[in-house]
């Protein structure tokens, strides 16, 4: 496979699953009766895939290796975040190194003072950083996971529908995944807007980076964004007792002292 292959996904691809996903979402919340265990339902998709697949595992452990955990582990929850449909863990993992190579500058993929609300559109225009990925690179399940990603998904969708119809696949998949990918793209913004409802810095950094405590809880501890930004490499963002962090009480769970 030729490493340049791996640095970005197929971001067409990615959107017209995301616009599917948001239709059929849209029409199964018409059609069905909303109960407790369709919410249910939609938040356990919504921490497996935003939680343990992109926070837990794409982000802190996959890009910036912020921590050790058993091999099976880090490979399932792989999948999960493939789920989230924003990007296999290769792509995703070297878009995400741009934006802290480039925080805010030109070069930035998803920067709002570049691109405002355009970054909703998951557009990435982003460089090849994948030598900084060397170890993700050479996986060859990562390599897999990148080569077959649009599959993975068609696949996960079928099973759902084969065993619960479209109720399920709506709502433990498609929906969740929405919310995910929105998310994502909701601490990307706040992330950098200091003058946001919540927002505050604790770094003087050269970048806008912000912590917005109002987002903490519904990003698994994500938008602790300024503090990351200054420890990158730490696998918990919060720094205080009060800066409750989702995703770094799970890797206490996981991780391999």
């Amino acid at each position: 496979m030729q490493i340049r292959k791996l640095t970005t996904s197929n971001n067409l691809g990615v959107q017209l699953f995301l616009l599917f996903s948001i239709a059929i979402s849209a029409y199964s919340i018409i059609q069905y009766e909303i109960d407790l265990s369709t919410i249910l339902l939609v938040v356990l998709g919504y921490f497996v895939y935003g939680c343990l697949g992109i926070v837990v595992t794409y982000h802190r452990l996959l890009t910036h290796n912020s921590y050790k955990t058993n091999p099976i582990i880090s490979k399932l929850f792989s999948i999960f975040g493939c789920f989230a449909m924003t990007g296999s863990p290769l792509a995703w993992a070297n878009i995400h190194i741009n934006h802290h190579l480039y925080s805010d500058k030109p070069e930035d993929p998803h920067s709002p003072l570049n691109d405002g609300l355009r970054i909703f559109i998951l557009n990435y225009h982003v460089a090849d950083k994948t030598s900084r990925l060397r170890g993700l690179v050479k996986d060859k399940f990562q390599q897999f996971l990148h080569r077959y990603y649009f599959l993975v998904l068609a696949v996960y969708g079928v099973l759902l529908y084969a065993i619960g119809g479209l109720y399920l696949l709506a709502f433990l998949y498609l929906l969740p995944a929405v919310i995910t990918a929105t998310m994502s793209n909701i601490v990307n913004y706040v992330g950098h807007k200091p003058n946001w409802l919540g927002g505050f810095r604790t770094y003087n950094l050269r970048d806008q980076s912000t912590n917005n405590w109002l987002w903490a809880i519904p990003s698994w501890g994500e938008s602790w964004h300024n503090n990351h930004h200054r420890y990158p490499s730490k696998f918990t963002f919060g720094e205080k007792w009060y800066h409750l962090d989702i995703s770094g009480l799970v890797i206490r769970l996981i991780r391999i002292q």
